[in-house]
């Protein structure tokens, strides 16, 4: 069974991820070396592609919040 095609216009965003992180003090190092979260998932949110929801609710739980406080969905304007 093939992946889902893309059915949205917008992108997702996790900078308010990084600033909540840099906020707690938390590293993307911290990320892959201390909560055993993967190179290729880091890399993923670094560039704004999708990841599982298990993985944004792991990263709620450890910076002890909800997903809008993590990632933003931003509608295409066309």
């Amino acid at each position: 069974m093939g992946e889902r095609e893309k059915q949205y216009r917008g992108s997702i965003s996790y900078d308010k991820l990084f600033s909540l992180m840099e906020e707690k003090g938390i590293k993307k190092r911290d990320l892959r070396e201390k909560y055993n979260i993967s190179p290729t998932i880091v890399n993923r949110l670094n560039n704004n592609s999708n990841v599982a929801i298990d993985t944004i609710i792991y990263l709620c739980e450890i910076l002890n919040c909800q997903p809008g406080d993590i990632v933003e969905y931003i509608q295409d304007k066309t």
